[in-house]
Parts: structure tokens; C-alpha cells; sequence
């Protein structure tokens, strides 16, 4: 982050194309929205929050909650996300939801990198992040919720995902809504794993004869495949099968034994959002951004 020509602020770099930044999800009732924030636990906030319907924060009134993380555990997390995502204009698939489409020499060099032992990969990954943000998955927290001078947009109640639970009891006891704590236990993508087959046996069958989901084939699987090449199958592989080279990188990473010089740059990268994940791990459950702002 820059500073700004008052040096008052810090300047926020250009958001990504690859989030629906600037909306909240929100209630039937319209009684609460959620930001979600991608590795934050955004898939299972949502489901527990049961919001659904997106809508502009310049036309949301209520009052919004969002989860923040651990900034370097959250960015060691995002790389097996966005390596399993990633692909480029030219050969992306319209029928393909959850791509991350970035330009193409992005996608290449991730190719190029793919194969190097996990302490290089992962240095040479971050390397092209410093560079530029490129995915909302590694993209700082305070791009969420702040404007690119680094004024909050929206005034949300503050939850850590390093305490999950205890932030959904505070937002069913602080709004009133006590079937939340009914939904404790239903966990979707627990750890942030992948699916690599159906959730049931009856349900995977269906996929295999229809071939969506987890056995979807994909045309162009990307830096995942370049890195397992030696464990392709024959023709194009399913999603259920790059879900389990995703969990595979997952699964390094967390044993790998990168260097403090890693860690140190990525503090320094996300310096912004340490300061906010520090000010909320240090208050109570639901404080609101207005109160702890490290940039007013």
C-alpha cells in the first residue's frame, strides 16, 4: 500500500475481477448480510447465515457481519485454491462457475512454476503476488470492506474465523436469530478440502452418469495437472480428481517447512490486514469496523 498524497491513508491497490466486491449477501428477511470474504470460511458463514440474495452496499441498510483470518495462514491456504481455479480467457469454460480467469501470463508462469519442489514453488508463487493481486482468494482482507483510500465502505460487525462458532452464537444472540445455532456441526469444505467424490454414494452415481460435479471432465485443467502430470488419467481428468491434486498441495504446504524470509514477506504484503486481525483478536466478539479502524 501506498501512502496518499496527504499521507493520512494508505492507497489500496485496484481490486481483482474475481469476487462480487462491494455486496453482501443477505437474509429473506433482509434482517442481516454477510461480507464474504474468500478463504475466510465464506462458504460455511454462508450457509450458516442462510443469506442468499446479493445486494449493493448502497442499498443494504441493515447491519452486515464478516469473518476475518489470520492473514499468513489465510494466504498458505488461498495458493491451493487459486492453483485449482486459474485459467485465462482464451480457454476458459462458460460452463464452468468457479474458474478464477487471469491473464494469460499469469496462468503460464503458474504453469511454469508448478513443478518445483514446494519450498520454491511456494516462494516463487509469492514472488508473482508482490507483483500483483491477481485472485480474490490471496487478495488483502481490507479489500473487502475498504475503498481504494482506504475508508471503509460499509461498517460490519467483526467475527474471527479462528473462532467460528463462538461468532455464529454472537450473531444469533446479538440478532435474534436462534435457529443459527441449529445449523452447529453441518460443516460444508471443512479445513477448506475438496470434494473427490459425491457426498453420497447414490449422489456420486448420479454424477458419474451425468457427469457434473465432482465428475465433471475438464478441458483445460491448468498448473494442478502440469504438477501431478505423472498422475493423469487417460483423457480429460474430472473435477473430483483435480480436487484431489488440490488437497495434495494442500497437504505439502502444511508440512513443508518454509523459511521465516517467506513468512516475513508475507506480513509485510498483508501489513494492513494483520493490524485489523490483530485489533479484533484483541476486543470483543462483534465489534463493529468504526470502532477498532486501524487507518482513521
Amino acid at each position: 500500500m501506498s501512502s496518499t498524497p496527504g499521507g493520512e491513508r494508505p492507497m489500496r491497490a485496484p481490486l481483482t475481477t474475481t469476487h462480487h466486491h462491494g455486496h453482501v449477501l443477505v437474509r429473506e428477511d433482509i434482517n442481516l448480510g454477510l461480507i464474504r470474504i474468500s478463504k475466510n470460511a465464506s462458504t460455511e458463514s454462508k450457509n450458516r447465515l442462510g443469506v442468499e440474495r446479493m445486494v449493493h452496499y448502497r442499498d443494504f441498510t441493515g447491519p452486515s457481519v464478516t469473518f476475518l483470518r489470520s492473514p499468513v495462514k489465510r494466504f498458505i491456504s488461498s495458493i491451493p485454491e487459486t492453483m485449482l481455479r486459474i485459467t485465462y480467457p482464451e480457454v476458459a469454460h462458460l460452463s464452468r462457475t468457479d474458474q478464477v480467469v487471469c491473464p494469460e501470463d499469469v496462468y503460464f508462469e503458474l504453469c511454469d512454476i508448478a513443478k518445483l519442489d514446494i519450498t520454491t514453488f511456494a516462494d516463487a508463487y509469492l514472488a508473482l503476488v508482490e507483483y500483483a493481486f491477481f485472485d480474490a482468494h490471496h487478495e488483502p482482507q481490507t479489500h473487502f470492506i475498504y475503498d481504494r483510500c482506504m475508508r471503509p465502505r460499509i461498517n460490519p460487525h467483526l467475527y474471527l474465523v479462528e473462532s467460528f462458532d463462538a461468532g455464529i452464537d454472537d450473531i444469533a444472540k446479538r440478532f435474534n436469530l436462534p435457529q443459527l445455532s441449529d445449523t452447529r456441526g453441518n460443516m460444508g469444505n471443512e479445513g477448506g478440502k475438496k470434494a473427490e467424490v459425491g457426498a453420497t454414494p447414490l449422489k456420486d452415481l448420479v454424477r458419474n452418469i451425468t457427469g457434473t460435479g465432482v465428475r465433471k471432465r475438464l478441458g483445460a485443467p491448468g498448473p494442478l495437472a502440469v504438477r501431478y502430470a505423472d498422475e493423469l488419467p487417460a483423457g480429460n481428468p474430472t473435477m473430483g480428481k483435480m480436487n484431489t491434486f488440490s488437497n495434495r498441495l494442500s497437504k505439502e504446504l502444511k508440512e513443508a517447512q518454509l523459511p521465516a524470509s517467506f513468512t516475513r514477506r508475507v506480513e509485510a504484503l498483508y501489513a494492513g490486514d494483520i493490524e485489523l486481525w490483530q485489533r479484533v483478536t484483541q476486543n470483543t466478539l462483534g465489534i463493529t469496523l468504526d470502532q477498532i479502524d486501524p487507518f482513521a
